[in-house]
């Protein structure tokens, strides 16, 4: 049996985002669909395939805060799912501000130390 590598577990949940691309902030793609997040960063569904490195500024709408929550990160990789269509882009977060500290570490608490466990 392999020994698990991630620091951060994984929490399967679908809440609603709208990212763009911190150097391009006027461009803000629609809204999409969390995959999966984590302490140290995410994976979400994409309309185009970004570059590894690039920034990206994503807006989280999750039940715990009537606003946004605003994270950042850079992109890991974009993997394609359907022909020039759909991909899953997974992000590692960097600059977490308190909010985005906050909100990561209630997801945790809730849907990894709490009663609503997530599955593998």
């Amino acid at each position: 049996m392999s020994q698990e590598r991630r620091k951060h577990k994984r929490i399967d949940k679908h809440f609603i985002l709208f990212y763009s691309e911190k150097d391009f902030p006027e461009r803000e793609y629609e809204s999409t669909q969390l995959k999966n997040i984590s302490g140290g960063g995410m994976c979400f569904v994409t309309s185009r395939k970004f570059e590894p490195g690039v920034k990206i500024v994503i807006q989280l709408k999750t039940p715990y805060l009537a606003e946004a929550t605003h994270l950042e990160g850079r992109v890991l990789e974009s993997h394609e799912k359907v022909r020039d269509m759909i991909y899953e882009t997974r992000i590692k977060f960097e600059s977490l501000d308190r909010q985005g500290e906050f909100i990561l570490s209630k997801l945790s608490e809730f849907f990894v130390d709490g009663e609503d466990h997530y599955h593998a």
